[in-house]
């Protein structure tokens, strides 16, 4: 296992080690989880001399510099469906233990791109803040292995923009009348989710766009530029309608 840990370390994927798929270091012995993973190859031999089982953990986020898609089949039998949706290009693929799959993507490190799960049913990430567990590594008896050997893809823009929106979560707040204002710093990601919403009961780029341009006029502080609208609309479109049971 040292020599996947070290081999990671000459990628620049800061490493450390698990317990199974938790931090081997405990707490009381000033172990940080994640937080702990280096580049530096004397420790990483000293860590996997004294644990010497111990599996991978592969920080994601802006040390490393990768965005991890989990693709999780047991959690929701539409994943393939979701896998579609996202549009993403062929990439660095390890299979999981539980029969998933971690896809690999290189991202700037934006701080916004955390951690989260249910980015569609059956999806979720890792960035800032967060690991993964590398190839070569087994839990319960089973091995990470490497599914495609291909070159880490960039992630689209598509994905951090869904990310952000899945992350922000954005409401208008209602102003002393009681009208909803959304204000600016909140206006792109609110759209963008309401521009998916409606994509997701099948509506098509001229309606998307024409229902922004309404919400835009009526509740933006200041209004946004319609060529921006056209954009969030363009982006949403990327996006498969939801199929309905």
């Amino acid at each position: 296992m040292l020599d996947f840990a070290l081999h990671y370390a000459a990628r620049g994927w800061p490493v450390f080690p698990l317990a199974g798929k938790v931090p081997a270091i405990p707490r009381e012995r000033g172990g940080r989880g994640c937080h702990d993973a280096t580049l530096d190859l004397t420790r990483i031999e000293e860590w996997w001399r004294e644990y010497p089982d111990a599996n991978i953990g592969i920080a994601t986020g802006r040390r490393s510099g990768l965005l991890v898609v989990d693709v999780d089949p047991r959690h929701n039998a539409k994943w393939l469906d979701s896998l579609h949706a996202l549009e993403l290009p062929p990439t660095f693929t390890v299979k999981t233990w539980s029969g998933g799959w971690h896809l690999y993507f290189r991202f700037s490190g934006d701080e916004r791109v955390s951690i989260g799960t249910d980015l569609l049913p059956g999806i979720d990430w890792r960035g800032n803040g967060g690991y993964v567990v590398g190839a070569g590594s087994t839990v319960n008896g089973t091995s990470y292995e490497i599914g495609k050997n291909l070159p880490i893809a960039q992630a689209p823009d598509s994905l951090l923009e869904r990310i952000l929106a899945k992350r922000n979560r954005p409401r208008p707040t209602p102003d002393t009348n009681g009208h909803m204002v959304i204000t600016n710093g909140q206006r792109n990601a609110t759209l963008f989710a309401l521009a998916c919403l409606l994509r997701r009961f099948g509506l098509e780029l001229n309606a998307i766009y024409e229902s922004l341009r309404a919400t835009n006029a009526d509740h933006c502080d200041p209004p946004m530029d319609d060529g921006e609208l056209r954009q969030i609309a363009a982006s949403a479109t990327r996006y498969a309608p939801k199929e309905r049971a």
